[in-house]
């Protein structure tokens, strides 16, 4: 869901760490983050230092509606792994209620509990199941309303189980599909083993400095936990973390069996490992975790936050509202950009009309140009023909007569030589294809009678 808000909440002994996540269209992001130290000592100023220190941190980031995840001490709660039918599943709750003392050595009326199925095994027609209680006195100090967490608490799990959340939901969590936590703190050890993104495995170890090596005691714990996967489980990931790690890496290192992976905190945004709890308590309000303890009763828990709903829904609204608008902007552009468009081709159709009845008259106009040009190509200048024949026929030549038409002319008459005509008459620019068209004849006084035709040029 976009535009959820959550913060996660890690108490220990001596600080509390929290973390705010929001989600939005860009993913998830870190909004804050800060570590707080316990000082008091007594149990009930340290809870009223707690809840003051969680307002503060709530107060100066402006916090009022995100969903509030609280993490508590591994130490604090008592913690079952237990085989159960298959046929208890769907009333699993109920089944655990009524024989809760056979599990948990405290009246069921003095504890909260939660449970989770880890595996399912049908053909044994078995569920592996993790249960755990708390006295209510560990929650109800977080829940009273004198220094009260101002916005409600929406689960309270242990920082064990928040922990496995912030690897499982990691892209760079350790390879494999089972790894250990090795977390080394002052006083305790605490070990856990997760096996398909959920808790299998946990155990908590206080640590006696009159009793044997640190080292030594890490590899107790860790060859206890190698029991619970079987001879098949060769080499072991191993992620250390806790203040205590460093005592331990190069003890570690020399083992073949086991492979050390780095506390991995890229794209978190957090600075520290101590945060990590925190990180995947307060993931629990943004996304589905894998691991779904919740020892807040359901009654208790504030009620979930509609913010984010509403934000997305009025973002929706209004994102129709700026598409509608849009579009009708669009729409009247468009209209505003068509009637303009039809103005001006109404304007063009009447250029057009103009420019075709001018391309009409200049045809016509041709038409008439070629027509006299045709004629005047069809004239034949009978003067300059007349004048050109009158000075190329020679002295002791005459002509009886002259037919010129459009597409030539002829000529007859007498001469001394009429073959000496020919020539004469090729000769001159406005004549072609001159060539008798009879043949010779003699007159009774001895002239060449002759018929000559030509072109004109």
């Amino acid at each position: 869901m976009y535009f959820q808000s959550s913060v996660g909440i890690n108490i220990e002994s001596s600080r509390v760490s929290l973390v705010h996540l929001k989600r939005s269209f860009k993913g998830l992001c870190l909004a804050a983050h800060a570590i707080y130290p316990l000082e008091k000592d007594d149990p009930v100023e340290k809870t009223a230092e707690t809840k003051k220190s969680i307002n503060e941190f709530l107060k100066k980031q402006g916090i009022s509606s995100a969903d509030i995840f609280l993490g508590i001490r591994r130490d604090l709660t008592m913690l079952r792994y237990i085989e159960l039918p298959l046929a208890v599943k769907e009333n699993l709750r109920t089944t655990l209620q009524y024989e809760m003392e056979k599990y948990i050595p405290l009246p069921v009326g003095d504890i909260y509990f939660d449970c989770q199925i880890l595996a399912e095994d049908k053909e044994a027609n078995k569920l592996k199941v993790l249960l755990i209680g708390v006295k209510k006195e560990f929650i109800d100090q977080y829940l009273d309303n004198e220094n009260r967490i101002v916005t409600g608490i929406s689960g309270i799990e242990i920082n064990s189980t928040a922990l496995v959340n912030y690897f499982s939901c990691k892209t760079g969590a350790p390879n494999g599909d089972t790894y250990a936590i090795v977390c080394l703190g002052k006083e305790h050890l605490e070990m856990g083993l997760v096996k398909k993104k959920v808790l299998n495995y946990s155990r908590h170890v206080k640590i006696d400095k009159n009793t044997g090596s640190l080292q030594s005691l890490v590899l107790e714990e860790i060859e206890l936990l190698r029991k619970t996967l079987g001879p098949e489980q060769v080499r072991l990931e191993v992620v250390l973390c806790g203040p205590g790690a460093d005592n331990v890496v190069e003890l570690l290192k020399e083992r073949e069996d086991i492979g050390i992976r780095p506390f991995e905190l890229s794209g978190t945004g957090i600075p520290s490992d101590i945060l990590a709890p925190a990180y995947g308590l307060a993931l629990k309000g943004i996304q589905k975790a894998p691991m779904g303890i919740n020892l807040l009763p359901a009654g208790l828990r504030k009620k979930v936050s509609k913010v984010g709903y509403y934000a997305m829904f009025v973002l929706a609204g209004l994102l129709i509202l700026s598409i509608l608008a849009w579009g009708g902007g669009n729409l009247l552009r468009q209209k505003r950009v068509s009637d303009k468009l039809d103005s001006e081709i109404k304007q063009l159709g009447a250029e057009v009309e103009e420019i075709n009845r001018t391309q009409a008259r200049i045809k016509e106009l041709e038409n008439k140009i070629d027509a006299i040009n045709t004629l005047y190509r069809r004239h034949v200048p009978a003067l300059s023909v007349l004048r050109d024949l009158s000075k190329d026929i020679p002295e002791g030549a005459w002509l009886d007569r002259i037919t010129i038409t459009d597409k030539g002319g002829d000529i007859e008459g007498h001469a001394d030589s009429a073959s000496a005509l020919i020539p004469l008459l090729a000769a001159s620019p406005l004549l072609k294809d001159v060539a008798f068209l009879s043949p010779i004849t003699k007159s009774k006084d001895g002239k060449e009678k002759f018929r000559i035709g030509f072109k004109v040029r």
